[in-house]
C-alpha cells in the first residue's frame, strides 16, 4: 500500500511538472542572453564526473573571461546520498531542482547539460529536456558514457505503472537524436551520436577527453629499494569492481612467484579472495592525489562490450599524468592514449594475455623511470586541460 501511494504521488508530481513544461513555452520567449556559460550538473561537488567534466573546466573559462556557473541538485556530497537512497524525494526534488535550472539557464549563453538532464529518471519521455530545448537556442549535451549501453537501452517497458507515466526503455539513445550539439569524451562516442542522430554533422560534435591538471604536481619518483614492496593500483566506482574482480585470478597466479600488493582506490570497499594484500582506501577529492602516488603500475582492465568501448580512458589518464606507467585492455580509446612499451602497456587479449604483460611489467621496472615520462608528457600534450581549451572555446562561440 505505501509503495503504491509514492507511485501514485510520483505520477501527480510528474504530470505536473509535464503539464508546466508544455504549457510555458506558449508564453516564454525562446531566448538566451549574450554572454555566459552554464553546467547542468546533477552530482555533487566532491564526485570525480563533477570536477573533471565541469567544475574545472568552470575555473578554465573565468580564467579565460568567461562568465561561468555549475548548478546541481545537492552540493554536498553527504546530502545527496542521503537523498539519494530514497528514490522518490530523489525523482522529485531533482524534477523541482531541474525546472528551476531550466528556467535560470535562460541568463546564459550557452547551457552544458551533463550526462542527462533528470539523473535516474526515465519517467516522462524527455519532457524536461524537450521544455529546455524550446526556450533556449543552445543547449549542448555533454558525455563520456555510452549510457544507453550502461542502463541497457533499448530495453521494453512492461510495467503498467511504467507505462502510464511514459517511461522511456530507450531514453538515451532518443537523447541523442532531441540534442542538436554535443560535446562527447572520445571517437567512439562521437560516432555513437551520428549514428543515432542523422540530422547532424561532425561540426555539430567536440571530442573533448576528461581532462587532468597534473602539472601542479610532481611526477611519479619510482622506489626500486629491496624493502619496498611492488603496488598494482585500480582507482574507479563500486559499479566497475566486477571489471577488476576479473584479473584478481591472474594476478593470484602472479602472486607465485612475484611479491607485491594490490592498491584498490574506491567508494564502498573491495572484497575478494586474493593471495595478496589488498591496500583499500576510500575515494576523496582531496587525498586523491595522494593515493595515487602510491601506486607503481596502474591497471585498467576492461570486458569486450558495449558498456568498454564507450569508456573514456580516464583511470589511464589519471595515472599517466601523474608519470605512473599503467597497464589497460587494448578497447578503442585507450589504444589511443597508450603506444604499447613506449609510454605504458596494452593487453590485446582481454584476461588471456593479462597474465604475461603482467610478468613482463615486472621483470623489466628499470623501463618505468623513461616510460613515466612519456607516459606524462603524453597526456599534458593530448589530455590536459591547457590543451584542449582553445578549441573547447572555439566550438562553444561558433
Amino acid at each position: 500500500m505505501i509503495k503504491f501511494m509514492r507511485n501514485i504521488y510520483l505520477f501527480f508530481v510528474t504530470y505536473f511538472y509535464r503539464f508546466l513544461t508544455f504549457i510555458l513555452p506558449i508564453f516564454i520567449r525562446k531566448k538566451n542572453a549574450q554572454d555566459g556559460i552554464l553546467f547542468l550538473e546533477n552530482f555533487p561537488i566532491e564526485s570525480s564526473g563533477y570536477q573533471y567534466r565541469a567544475g574545472k573546466w568552470k575555473n578554465m573559462f573565468e580564467q579565460n573571461n568567461f562568465r561561468c556557473e555549475v548548478v546541481t541538485i545537492k552540493e554536498d556530497k553527504n546530502e545527496f546520498e542521503l537523498l539519494f537512497n530514497n528514490s522518490l524525494q530523489f525523482n522529485l526534488k531533482s524534477m523541482h531542482k531541474k525546472f528551476r535550472h531550466c528556467l535560470y539557464a535562460r541568463r546564459f549563453k550557452t547551457v552544458i547539460v551533463r550526462r542527462e538532464l533528470l539523473l535516474y529518471n526515465d519517467y516522462g519521455n524527455l519532457f524536461m529536456d524537450k521544455f529546455l530545448l524550446k526556450i533556449h537556442n543552445n543547449v549542448i549535451l555533454d558525455f563520456d558514457d555510452d549510457i544507453a549501453a550502461a542502463k541497457q537501452q533499448p530495453r521494453k517497458i512492461k510495467s503498467f505503472y511504467g507505462k502510464i507515466l511514459q517511461e522511456n526503455g530507450n531514453k538515451f539513445n532518443d537523447s541523442l537524436r532531441l540534442y542538436k550539439r554535443f560535446i562527447v569524451g572520445s571517437k567512439y562516442l562521437k560516432e555513437r551520436v551520428l549514428q543515432e542522430n542523422k540530422t547532424i554533422s561532425e561540426h555539430n560534435i567536440l571530442i573533448i577527453p576528461t581532462c587532468v591538471d597534473y602539472d601542479k604536481y610532481p611526477a611519479k619518483t619510482y622506489n626500486f629499494d629491496k624493502e619496498h614492496i611492488f603496488t598494482f593500483g585500480w582507482i574507479g566506482g563500486n559499479q566497475n569492481y566486477h571489471l577488476l574482480q576479473g584479473i584478481i585470478p591472474v594476478l593470484n597466479n602472479l602472486s607465485k612467484d612475484h611479491k607485491f600488493k594490490l592498491l584498490v582506490i574506491g567508494g564502498k570497499k573491495f572484497e575478494t579472495q586474493a593471495n595478496f594484500e589488498i591496500d583499500f582506501r576510500k575515494w576523496g577529492l582531496n587525498t586523491e592525489i595522494k593515493d595515487l602516488m602510491d601506486i607503481d603500475i596502474g591497471l585498467m582492465p576492461l570486458i569486450n562490450n558495449d558498456v568498454s568501448k564507450g569508456k573514456c580512458g580516464f583511470k589511464l589518464i589519471q595515472y599517466m599524468g601523474l608519470g605512473i606507467v599503467a597497464i589497460a585492455t587494448n578497447i578503442t580509446v585507450n589504444g589511443d592514449i597508450i603506444k604499447n612499451e613506449e609510454n605504458s602497456y596494452l593487453v590485446n587479449n582481454e584476461n588471456s594475455n593479462w597474465y604475461d604483460v603482467l610478468e613482463k611489467v615486472m621483470n623489466n621496472k628499470e623501463n618505468f623511470i623513461i616510460l613515466g615520462k612519456m607516459a606524462r608528457k603524453t597526456i599534458f600534450e593530448r589530455y590536459s586541460f591547457s590543451a584542449n581549451i582553445n578549441k573547447y572555446i572555439d566550438f562553444l562561440c561558433a
